[in-house]
């Protein structure tokens, strides 16, 4: 049996999110495949090492990471690693996340999963998640969509052959025992900031008098409103009309599947795993029309131009003011529910291993 370790980077970066609901998932699914697989995280911020069913390994949980301790936690998490390695012997390294301060303890092939391309696309600073040298020395490159796998090859002029798509999944979704029952909020998850767009939600929204009279905005995580924030909203008059939630992936499985839309706009995205997870709870979702959401949601959403605030504007009413709208998108949405899998995630990825592993032998 092949033996993989995921190092845990991303279990330091992240509470919740959409990169370490994949590691995780990943590592529950791959035992069907004849791969042994753990997550080492010494010290870790993240919900998902809480579950029984993870094969993982932390030793320390905060809520965070206190003030000052960033550079010395990710350093006793990478030395712990390093001897961890030494004593589990894996045959393969999976990073969780872009640690190139890892790289020079290294002995054995690793694996690296390319999420997306956004801070090359829009030239922000990435000193700290610089890519190149993992990706020169990488076995194998999983990317999460052929998108991200475009412009991975046009920004870093890969061979093609040293990459290959694994889309990501959804669970299958358990039968409610009640009655389905919408309630009249339109919900948006996860952060709020720049490539997001949500401030151009927040204002196609006001200019709605159907959408303010009829519906109220509910955000998940993406942390607390910042006084710019919820000044936006006054200024706009909708600021009775949005609130802030928290909670765990219970709480957001109950909000999916209690809200009458889900609304993402972001103008880039490697994947897009919360429209699925709306799809998996039958909630029609409106997104921004990039070609990534295309390529993967095809026509099981209703497609705006996230940059075009009357387009969004009409593209939301059209789907709230008619049940025949909705109907069509989650039947649609259903078929695209049974295509995207965490056990078929695994298995694709368990097939690259398996190639890495045969080739070093």
């Amino acid at each position: 049996m092949i033996k993989v370790l995921f190092e845990s980077s991303i279990f330091l970066h992240q509470n919740v999110g959409g990169i370490s609901k994949y590691v995780s998932e990943l590592n529950k699914n791959l035992f069907k495949n004849n791969v042994s697989s753990k997550i080492f995280s010494p010290i870790s911020i993240n919900y998902y090492l809480d579950d029984k069913d993870n094969n993982s390994i932390n030793y320390i949980k905060f809520s965070k990471i206190p003030k000052f301790c960033r550079k010395l936690f990710f350093f006793i998490n990478n030395f712990l690693t390093y001897i961890y390695i030494k004593i589990y012997k894996p045959d393969i390294l999976h990073f969780s996340y872009y640690n190139k301060s890892f790289l020079k303890y290294l002995r054995i092939p690793y694996v690296l999963t390319i999420y997306d391309l956004i801070y090359e696309k829009m030239k922000l600073p990435e000193k700290e998640f610089e890519k190149k040298e993992l990706l020169n020395n990488a076995k194998h490159i999983i990317c999460i969509s052929e998108q991200t796998r475009r412009d991975l090859i046009r920004y870093y002029r890969l061979d093609k052959k040293k990459t290959s798509v694994v889309y990501l999944g959804t669970n299958d979704e358990k039968k409610k025992k009640t009655k389905k029952k919408l309630e009249k909020y339109i919900l948006y998850v996860g952060s709020r900031k720049r490539y997001k767009n949500f401030k151009n939600f927040v204002l196609a929204f006001s200019k709605s008098k159907f959408l303010i009279k009829n519906y109220k905005i509910i955000c998940f995580g993406g942390g607390n409103f910042l006084k710019k924030e919820i000044d936006n909203f006054e200024n706009l008059g909708v600021k009775s009309n949005i609130s802030y939630v928290k909670g765990d992936d219970l709480k957001l499985s109950n909000l999916y599947y209690k809200a009458s839309l889900y609304v993402s706009l972001s103008i880039y995205e490697g994947f897009g795993l919360t429209l699925l997870e709306a799809m998996k709870s039958k909630c029609p979702v409106v997104c921004s029309n990039i070609p990534v959401f295309k390529e993967i949601y095809k026509n099981s959403c209703e497609y705006v131009n996230s940059k075009n605030i009357n387009d969004i504007k009409k593209g939301i009413e059209r789907v709230l003011k008619s049940k025949k709208k909705q109907k069509s998108l989650l039947l649609n949405s259903k078929k695209i529910v049974k295509k995207f899998t965490w056990e078929l995630c695994a298995f694709k990825t368990a097939q690259i291993y398996k190639n890495i592993y045969n080739y070093e032998k």
